[in-house]
């Protein structure tokens, strides 16, 4: 996990570079979303987010996973990505959690199945770490971002507490070719807008 840990921070900033032309999330400038207000209806089963085998050598490596702490306002140092059609968005290039953080992955949809809801389960030390950054932090955003694409980035206007981040993906399939790709099992997020 060191390595991917590693792999992870060298591929940041180019992730974030890239994110201007495979930007998939549409958000409203008004509109703040709690990444912990909705609870997946349906769901997939929970998939590890690093699936172990017997064998080290044919363990399988996920998609990289960083959220990032994103703002509506300009910050120094921070990347500037274009979120199409609303504006700019303003992402620091430091992950506040990567793969190492996760416990396991959910797929499903909330209410309205037409919005694939992607929950990622924290271990209890990054679940610390990021209500401690939300309490310090607050009014921003958490970007998601799964191999080179950005997926989500709502704002939150209180500390997030729970153990448990959700995100709206776009489409059911979305959400669930997004579980797979953390979990390491081939499939890769579409280029689906997130609703």
């Amino acid at each position: 996990m060191i390595s991917s840990r590693r792999l992870t921070h060298a591929l940041a900033p180019l992730a974030l570079v890239l994110l201007a032309a495979c930007q998939t999330t549409q958000t409203k400038p008004d509109a703040t979303p709690d990444t912990t207000a909705a609870t997946p209806a349906q769901t997939t089963p929970a998939v590890p987010a690093t699936p172990s085998t017997s064998a080290p050598q044919e363990q399988q490596q996920g998609a990289p996973v960083g959220i990032f702490l994103a703002d509506t306002k300009p910050h120094a140092d921070w990347a500037t990505v274009e979120v199409q059609p609303n504006g700019t968005l303003y992402v620091n290039p430091e992950a506040i959690l990567t793969n190492e953080d996760l416990v396991g992955v959910q797929a499903g949809t909330g209410e309205n199945p037409e919005i694939g809801l992607l929950a990622l389960d924290l271990n209890p030390e990054a679940a610390r770490r990021l209500a401690k950054l939300t309490t310090d932090q607050p009014n921003m955003r958490l970007a998601l971002v799964v191999g080179n694409t950005m997926l989500a980035a709502p704002g939150y206007s209180q500390p997030v507490t729970e153990g448990r981040l959700i995100f709206m993906v776009g489409s059911e399939a979305n959400a669930l070719a997004a579980a797979q790709a953390i979990a390491g099992e081939g499939a890769t997020p579409n280029q689906t807008p997130a609703r």
